[in-house]
């Protein structure tokens, strides 16, 4: 059995035993991936690897990587290419620091647009290319998407920002290295309750990802008091919000009637495209924007709501946008490490915790690579919630639940503001799985 031990610079110490099977894949691809405003980049990737019977490997490992690039998550996904180079980089550092030549790791990148269809379309490029394990897809709707074809073809997933409660399976090949939205539905709720709010109107987008959380928070919210209107939903694929909204006003009307404008809230549960609906509030439901709007971690420090620049952001703030998001880790020297390798790949951005997550799901992969002794899914799969648990890394530690998620700690609460004349996301408050409670910060919401 080889025992490894590493002690990297990105500060992860793990020690895990590895299979002794042998095997050899070669395959070349090209790939031309869209990388935004039009351009294009073409990428030749070559996989041969050998497993050698005492469990080591000699050539380069291929870890994929499904994001968007040109879809409406496109500054999110453009963050997850960026972490999952840098940690390829570093990985091949350690690696030749430590004196092993024999394995280098790579990687490629398909943009899935956010659409599921597109999604299943890369990772089976993907698959034929011999990749054995992927980080992403972003989105939930995705997730699902590809899901049964990953299971069937042993390809291992590993997203950084699916919460769905549906994909929530023990032993499948989709791992999660944030909470699912059960725990996500209690912070909005007990946000909502903090604040006093009886009634709720929620508008959700009509995917696997909104319906689940929107439901959850509904039936979560009831259960500690509140009340909700009849749930207001739109298709994934909407960009006229005409008809949800002219609903929601109603209800919201309604709702004012029975428990007064500051007992009423409306519940956002979507991606960018709450910023266009929240403009057509503006023209044309007004009265919409009386009420204090929650989001969820589709919105929380998406930029495109806070862009000085744009027209939602006066909108955003104006309703605040309390949206909650996966706990940042605490600023360790891992984090800090890593921050400052992203901003200097990366003038002027600041990696979100998403992009955080996928520098360490891209090590996480490698390790359980380099455990399994063979770039085998059903291999890796069998490796990787041990690796997981033992890893402590730019988010702290990768602790899984049996479903393959990991375990929650608890939720940032951020709003959009406008602070001496510039809008932003600020921090509002937290909220803690282990006791149920939002700590909100002075003066906040």
């Amino acid at each position: 059995m080889l025992i490894v031990g590493l002690i990297v610079g990105a500060g992860i110490t793990y020690a895990l035993s590895s299979s002794t099977m042998a095997s050899t894949v070669t395959s070349t691809s090209t790939s031309t991936t869209t990388v935004g405003a039009g351009a294009t980049a073409t990428t030749t990737v070559t996989n041969t690897v050998t497993g050698t019977g005492s469990g080591g490997l000699t050539g380069t490992v291929t870890i994929g990587d499904l994001t968007d690039l040109s879809g409406e998550l496109q500054a999110i996904g453009s963050q997850q290419k960026i972490a999952v180079g840098l940690a390829i980089t570093d990985i091949n550092n350690y690696l030749t620091a430590s004196g092993d030549t024999n394995v280098k790791f790579a990687t490629i990148t398909e943009d899935t647009g956010l659409n599921p269809a597109t999604a299943l379309t890369d990772l089976q490029t993907l698959s034929a290319d011999g990749v054995q394990v992927v980080v992403g897809p972003l989105t939930s709707g995705e997730a699902s998407n590809v899901l049964q074809y990953a299971d069937t073809n042993h390809i291992v997933l590993i997203s950084p920002s699916s919460t769905a409660i549906s994909l929530a399976i023990p032993n499948d090949y989709l791992f999660r290295f944030v909470p699912n939205d059960a725990a996500q539905s209690f912070a909005i709720a007990r946000a909502l309750v903090s604040e006093n709010v009886k009634d709720i109107i929620v508008i959700n987008q009509q995917s696997v990802y909104g319906t689940g959380l929107a439901n959850a928070t509904m039936n979560r919210f009831v259960a500690l008091g509140g009340h909700t209107e009849a749930e207001v939903q739109y298709p994934s694929t909407a960009s006229d919000f005409t008809p949800s909204l002219t609903t929601a006003a109603s209800e919201y009307q309604s709702a004012v009637a029975k428990y007064g404008a500051s007992s009423v809230a409306v519940v956002a549960i979507g991606y960018q495209e709450v910023g266009q609906m929240l403009i057509q509030a503006k023209s044309s439901f007004p009265n919409l924007l009386s009420a204090t709007w929650y989001g969820s971690d589709g919105e929380a420090q998406n930029t495109d709501f806070s862009n000085s620049t744009s027209s939602v952001a006066p909108i955003s703030a104006q309703v605040k946008l309390i949206s909650t998001i996966g706990q940042s880790p605490s600023a360790t020297a891992k984090t800090n490490a890593f921050v400052a390798e992203f901003t200097a790949a990366a003038p002027g951005q600041t990696p979100d915790s998403y992009a955080i997550n996928a520098y360490d799901a891209t090590w996480v992969a490698a390790l359980s690579v380099l455990a399994a002794g063979q770039n085998n899914g059903q291999a890796i799969q069998k490796a990787l919630p041990g690796v997981a648990s033992s890893y402590f890394g730019a988010s702290g530690w990768t602790n899984l639940q049996p479903s393959g998620d990991e375990a929650p700690v608890g939720y940032d609460i951020y709003k959009v503001q406008t602070v001496s004349g510039t809008t932003q996301w600020v921090l509002a408050g937290t909220y803690s799985s282990a006791s149920d409670t939002v700590t909100w910060q002075p003066g906040m919401p």
